[in-house]
């Protein structure tokens, strides 16, 4: 219930006040603090985290970073994503610094 104070206005302010009112009327709507984290998760969190990664594995680019770093946070997307070698590798290469592009291609 403590945690509830803190939400404050947009969307999440609908949400809050239907909680307090089922609180107020003794329903039981949180089991313990997980249970919170888990409803509030379901109610406002990505409902396609795959492809909210994908989306930003396309726009990941090398821009100034070493390849090393590149690499590193690409690596990190695509692991969570379900994407096989053959896109990842597309991908992977189309964001490289073109300097560095053209002279592996």
């Amino acid at each position: 219930m403590f945690a509830l104070l803190y939400i404050q206005g947009g969307k999440a302010q609908y949400w809050k006040n239907e909680a307090i009112n089922l609180i107020a009327a003794r329903q039981e709507l949180f089991k313990d603090f997980k249970d919170f984290i888990a409803q509030m998760e379901a109610q406002f969190g990505d409902l396609s985290p795959k492809v909210t990664t994908i989306g930003k594995l396309k726009t990941l680019q090398q821009g100034s970073s070493s390849v090393d770093e590149y690499i590193l946070q690409f690596k990190a997307k695509a692991s969570q994503t379900n994407l096989g070698d053959t896109t990842l590798v597309e991908y992977l290469k189309g964001r490289l610094n073109p300097t560095l592009s053209k002279s592996i291609y």
